[in-house]
């Protein structure tokens, strides 16, 4: 299976979601990130690793 083509077609998908809605502003941390960023992570048993998006 092609995990990371997988995270790469959902971020391709969601990306012009991203700058909708609103950023928990109730958590004064997260009242600084912009709502736009956006990141994905897999981590597979034997140690793989895969990831799309902000770092």
């Amino acid at each position: 299976m092609d995990y990371q083509a997988i995270l790469d077609e959902i971020y391709e998908e969601i990306r012009p979601e991203l700058s909708k809605g609103k950023v928990a502003d109730y958590i004064p941390a997260l009242a600084q990130v912009s709502k736009e960023q956006f990141a994905m992570s897999v981590t597979l048993e034997d140690g793989r690793a895969y990831s799309v998006g902000d770092e």
